[in-house]
């Protein structure tokens, strides 16, 4: 679908899937509200992987920390602190908050194909000063890791934002002290020349600097 001017009257988004983030819904609504003409296609997705790129054929990504790529750039939408995820009956349950020195024993899940950048980030290999050990499950997405770390096999990281809506009675999060912080980054190509996509960009630039959805601005 085209207007008079040549510009793509639809955008396809790809985005983690089995991650709660609805809270970016009214973004996107007012958004529509904006461009009444305007398809949204929505494309789940697993965790990066080796050889795969972020967008792989979609106009722009909603990530969690995505790791750097050629080619690529990102605007952080969101700012908010590390939690780490741990079995309901793990040891680790017991405290109500972890520093990095508590956890540097304990195995996180892991995939041969995932891509490794993307990895050390939540593993905390540079603030441990080395890569974790890693589970021999084949892990995908994060419906995956979650069940891996519900079964005790394994602990897991993610943004206090998401922590709050995940949905498993096997798990808990709690606040990881010296954590790094945890960006949400809507990912467009460096290059692109879609008009549609640019207005995206300046009302997330706006929404964001207004606070709206955030929890920590930066």
């Amino acid at each position: 679908m085209m207007t008079a001017r040549g510009a793509t009257r639809q955008l396809k988004i790809v985005f983690e899937a089995r991650l709660p983030t609805a809270r970016w819904g009214p973004l996107f609504h007012v958004f529509r509200l904006e461009h009444p003409d305007l398809r949204l296609e929505w494309q789940p997705t697993g965790f990066p992987t080796r050889g795969h790129s972020l967008l792989e054929g979609a106009d722009a990504g909603l990530f969690v920390e995505p790791p750097p790529e050629a080619g690529l750039s990102a605007l952080t939408l969101d700012v908010s602190p590390m939690v780490v995820i741990v079995a309901a009956g793990d040891r680790l349950a017991h405290h109500t908050e972890l520093r990095v020195a508590d956890i540097l024993d304990r195995p996180f899940p892991g995939g041969p194909n995932l891509n490794p950048e993307w990895t050390s980030f939540w593993t905390l290999d540079e603030q441990r000063g080395g890569p974790a050990t890693c589970t021999d499950d084949d892990v995908k997405t994060a419906e995956d890791a979650l069940e891996v770390i519900a079964a005790g096999r394994a602990i897991g990281t993610l943004p206090t934002s998401i922590a709050d809506g995940l949905a498993h009675p096997g798990v808990i999060a709690l606040p990881l002290r010296d954590g790094p912080p945890v960006r949400t980054r809507l990912v467009r190509r460096s290059n692109h020349d879609n008009p549609i996509l640019d207005a995206l960009l300046d009302l997330a630039t706006a929404w964001t600097r207004d606070g709206r959805p955030t929890r920590t601005r930066r």
